[in-house]
């Protein structure tokens, strides 16, 4: 049996862990539609999107062959680099991420 989780908008007893990740293609329509299926709401959604312009995520350059095929904790947390998810400086908040993303939804990237 599953365990009800709390949700930010209601309790449920879907799990979000239980879905898969959106695809990468899809532009902020589809973003919006696949978010609000999960219960989110257009504020959570927006939300949700402005937290790709803070934090950096681990990248696979420069991290060694072993690492390469057993990607362990360890080695994430020891990874050479560390890139930006989106905007160039991922300690302050900014709206790159929805530039960008209405730059894709024009396909003008």
């Amino acid at each position: 049996s599953k365990k009800r989780i709390r949700t930010l908008q209601r309790d449920t007893d879907r799990s979000l862990v239980d879905t898969t990740l959106p695809s990468a293609g899809l532009d902020s329509d589809g973003l919006r539609l696949y978010f609000g299926a999960l219960g989110l709401s257009d504020e959570q959604f927006v939300a949700l999107c402005g937290a790709h312009d803070l934090g950096r995520h681990v990248t696979l350059l420069g991290m060694p062959k072993r690492c390469l095929k057993e990607l362990t904790r360890e080695c994430l947390e020891a990874a050479p680099v560390l890139m930006p998810f989106v905007s160039e400086d991922p300690d302050r908040f900014s709206n790159t991420f929805f530039k960008k993303l209405i730059k894709w939804n024009d396909r003008n990237v």
